[in-house]
């Protein structure tokens, strides 16, 4: 029987009407955290509004299922970190 792994952080996500993708816009250590922020995003009106956008809540894990097992989340205008290289085993010295 497999163990169900809890979620470690969680993301607001946001498609706009006019847009084909979710854009990942937070990050936060709780679920009760994540839905603050979304219902300040949903009653916020301004020039830079949500009003004609889903927006929702993922678990780390729902957002590698819809994003791929490698995605990490970074902020908006921040260059996503470099993949991790493959470690090379050390060459043993040649025997004289």
């Amino acid at each position: 029987m497999k163990k169900a792994i809890e979620p470690k952080r969680y993301y607001l996500a946001v498609k706009r009407n006019y847009e084909d993708v979710w854009r990942v816009i937070g990050e936060f250590d709780t679920q009760e955290e994540a839905q603050t922020v979304l219902d300040e995003k949903r009653a916020y009106v301004g020039s830079f509004n949500y009003d004609n956008a889903e927006l929702k809540i993922l678990s780390d894990v729902e957002a590698k299922k819809q994003f791929g097992t490698d995605w990490v989340y970074h902020k908006i205008g921040e260059k996503p970190p470099a993949p991790a290289k493959a470690k090379r085993a050390a060459r043993k010295p040649k025997a004289s």
